[in-house]
């Protein structure tokens, strides 16, 4: 699959930040008095950013909770959160460019990705909060593309709105299985890996 530069996801790609997300939520929820949910709910409802996981998980009004929410796990987002197998010494053989580009806020990617040591394997990190506009919107990528000057982009993610972002933006995408999607969100994926190391062969091919 050729290629110049990789655009990763992080939560349920890079990185499983599921138990400090659901956590951090859980302990919000009820600090408003919100009925809280299985870990497993939560976790469902990751991928479309910080507002839309509170939407997804508990009524109106959301305001004070996506404040909270912020709050609480900017400050615990490393207790728990780790990388998948073979993460960092993938990012190593890998010779392509590679950039992050997540739907979580700017400064929180950057602190899990300094924190874990993975921040020196990318060129730039776009969170949520980087640009007026975010995936699944293709302009996102298109964005990317020209700041970064790439123009043969490869999209990794484990979610549908990583398979839609890629599809919307008419570029090749590959879904690792082991993260946070829903059954069937990931059969438009070009190719599907189970182990994140199999992207070197997927990349060399």
């Amino acid at each position: 699959m050729r290629c110049d530069i990789i655009l990763f996801d992080l939560d349920g790609t890079l990185v499983d930040t599921a138990d400090d997300i659901a956590e951090s939520l859980s302990s919000v929820l009820a600090e408003f008095g919100r009925p809280t949910l299985p870990r497993i709910e939560i976790v469902r409802a990751i991928g479309n950013g910080v507002r839309k996981l509170v939407e997804r998980t508990t009524a109106p009004p959301h305001e004070e909770i996506v404040t909270r929410f912020l709050t609480v796990y900017s400050a615990r987002c490393l207790q728990k959160t780790k990388l998948y197998p073979k993460v960092a010494e993938t990012l190593t053989l890998l010779p392509q460019r590679k950039v992050v580009l997540t739907n979580k806020p700017f400064a929180m990617s950057k602190s899990i990705l300094d924190g874990l040591q993975l921040s020196h394997h990318f060129e730039r990190v776009y969170g949520g909060d980087s640009l007026p506009i975010r995936k699944p919107d293709p302009e996102v990528v298109r964005t990317v593309l020209q700041e970064i000057g790439a123009s043969h982009p490869v999209l990794v993610g484990d979610s549908g709105v990583d398979v839609q972002t890629a599809k919307n933006a008419g570029i090749p995408v590959i879904a690792v299985l082991y993260g946070y999607h829903h059954p069937g969100e990931l059969d438009a994926a070009d190719v599907h890996i189970d182990r994140f190391d199999r992207l070197v062969d997927c990349l060399r091919s």
